[in-house]
């Protein structure tokens, strides 16, 4: 390592980093943990869609009933018609410095994700795959959320309903519970929050910032 996250051969589209977490790790093992802790899939792929660096949240999502996987070091669309859109879409961002959202597989695995170039200059062409996330939002910032704001455990189960997309006499039904008393939380929760209306209260957890349901130990040598 050349002390410039530049030089990396993987992570080289990050900025250098120069604070003091530097003298106890390289950078790129520092931006390595840091990619981790967020719950959104991250990859860096070279020309022929080789991959060259996944984060965790990646690997998980990539299994085996993805419409996108990691086969042989290589990404791959298990449909040909998505692996024509993925390889011209990676072509257009490493060649092109275009950027692609594209939508691969079917029903429920359907997986979007954004196609991104990241050149540098005297460095081989990559392109960056973001993945669509799994869910509104995860366990970890759902409990955040809830803390920040003093909901209880009921008024936190009926707020996931309501970003399912279930409504008020569906939360009741799943609850056994009457519809008066879903109400009743669902404006408590409102109060909580100081929002107006469920459609703004769902908007607000959606604009939460990712964050990795398993936590993981910093090490840095």
């Amino acid at each position: 390592m050349d002390g410039m996250l530049g030089r990396s051969p993987e992570l080289g589209w990050l900025t250098a980093y120069r604070g003091p977490e530097r003298r106890r790790g390289g950078p790129d093992k520092w931006w390595r943990h840091a990619l981790d802790e967020i719950d959104l899939g991250v990859c860096l792929v070279g020309l022929g869609g080789k991959l060259l660096y996944a984060n965790c949240t990646a690997r998980d999502q990539l299994g085996p009933r993805s419409p996108l996987q990691i086969v042989d070091g290589l990404v791959s669309a298990g449909l040909r018609l998505d692996q024509q859109r993925l390889e011209q879409a990676l072509l257009d961002a490493q060649q092109r410095s275009l950027r692609h959202l594209i939508c691969l597989g079917r029903g429920a695995d359907r997986l979007a994700l954004s196609v991104l170039p990241m050149q540098e200059a005297g460095a081989p062409a990559q392109a960056l795959l973001v993945l669509g996330k799994r869910n509104l939002c995860g366990e970890l910032p759902m409990l955040a959320f809830a803390r920040e704001h003093q909901l209880t455990a009921a008024e936190q189960q009926v707020l996931q309903a309501l970003c399912e997309g279930l409504q008020p006499q569906e939360i009741a039904q799943r609850h056994g519970v009457a519809i008066s008393t879903v109400r009743t939380q669902i404006a408590s929760v409102r109060a909580k929050t100081a929002t107006e209306s469920i459609r703004e209260l769902v908007a607000m957890i959606a604009q939460l910032p990712p964050m990795q349901g398993v936590l993981r130990a910093m090490e840095y040598r």
